[in-house]
């Protein structure tokens, strides 16, 4: 932007006479007001890109902050995936697979002749599937006395597999010896881990063909 001055000779005569002081007052003046003048054309705009960036500078330094504490973060986050992955890891090594079931049927039964039951039913279902893993129920039907029933629970429990027992029924049939004998209804299930490649998609029927 260009700055005109106008500036009448008749007027620089009368200052020229004034006494010095007052020259210099007047000199003072006027480069104090170009200067600002100055200040105001050439350092305002700078101005307004200095505090532009110094809010670009602080919002960085924000999301830095951010970045940082996410990052210290990352070694607990690490650690709690591999505790996971470990607990994970020893839950299905207590899924027995498909050539473990027989055996571990045979163990439930053992557990229960060695607690000293009369087992009247003794009937594996059919197993559900349930993802990686499948549900392999066994329906029970026993006779003993209450002492029985707790060790047989407890045999069951120190198994080397999962075994739950569930929809219990306890009746009592009488008395034998003067000990009152019971009768226990109930379901034992165990679990089966699936690998992946059972869990594929199987096709419908054997020996199809391909469309044409």
């Amino acid at each position: 932007m260009a700055l005109k001055l106008d500036i009448n000779v008749e007027s620089l005569t009368k200052i020229t006479k004034l006494p010095l002081s007052r020259r210099l007052m007047i000199l003072a003046a006027v480069s104090a007001a170009i200067i600002a003048l100055m200040s105001w054309f050439l350092l305002a705009p700078k101005y307004q890109e200095i505090k532009k960036l110094g809010s670009q500078l602080k919002e960085l330094n924000g999301k830095l902050n951010e970045n940082r504490v996410i990052a210290a973060d990352i070694p607990k986050y690490l650690k709690e995936k591999e505790g996971l992955e470990g607990k994970l890891k020893n839950a299905v090594a207590q899924l027995p697979n498909e050539k473990e079931i027989p055996d571990l049927i045979d163990g439930i039964s053992a557990a229960g002749q060695k607690a000293g039951l009369k087992i009247v039913l003794f009937q594996p279902g059919k197993e559900n599937k349930k993802g990686f893993y499948a549900e392999v129920p066994v329906s029970m039907s026993v006779e003993g006395r209450y002492e029985s029933l707790v060790d047989f629970s407890v045999k069951v429990g120190r198994l080397p597999r999962i075994v739950n027992i569930g929809s219990l029924d306890v009746v009592s049939t009488g008395h034998k010896n003067r000990i009152p004998v019971l009768k226990a209804n109930f379901v034992a299930t165990t679990f089966r881990f699936i690998p992946s490649s059972d869990t594929a998609p199987q096709p419908k029927g054997e020996g199809a063909q391909p469309k044409k």
